[in-house]
């Protein structure tokens, strides 16, 4: 079974990001960081995304999907979605990357797994968000 498994079921209900996430009982707040691009946060029963309500809808969407990842794949820990003035980088923060590529992208994941895995092991916000929006383009275009 693949680790992204869930991704693409997550993904193949057509419902937006926001929904699946008070679906799963995750309640989503924006708040102004200044470096940290979101969090994920487990508080007894209550779980939390908070994201950077500064950044750019779709870094917003992107962010929120790896803070997802977290939650899934990383149930017993709660990490930092640090993307600048780091010296720590995971293979969770890879790992939420990769789960956030695919949450958005779909089954047309699998076609497009060498470049998400690169773009994902960079750590590059704008890059990961790029890539998913062009990958999404490139469909659309498809008669």
């Amino acid at each position: 079974m693949s680790l992204y498994k869930e991704a693409r079921m997550l993904a193949k209900s057509g419902k937006k990001l926001s929904r699946i996430v008070r679906d799963l009982g995750i309640q989503v707040l924006y708040v102004p960081f200044q470096k940290i691009k979101g969090l994920a946060l487990s508080l007894g029963k209550n779980k939390m995304i908070i994201i950077d309500d500064g950044l750019p809808e779709a870094e917003q969407e992107f962010v929120c999907g790896h803070e997802l990842g977290h939650f899934l794949l990383h149930a017993s820990t709660n990490f930092l979605f640090i993307l600048h003035n780091t010296f720590y980088y995971s293979k969770h923060e890879y790992q939420a990357n990769y789960f956030s590529c695919v949450l958005q992208l779909g089954e047309r994941a699998e076609e497009y797994g060498s470049q998400i895995s690169e773009a994902a092991a960079t750590n590059n916000l704008q890059r990961l968000t790029q890539l998913v929006w062009e990958l999404q383009d490139r469909e659309d275009d498809i008669p």
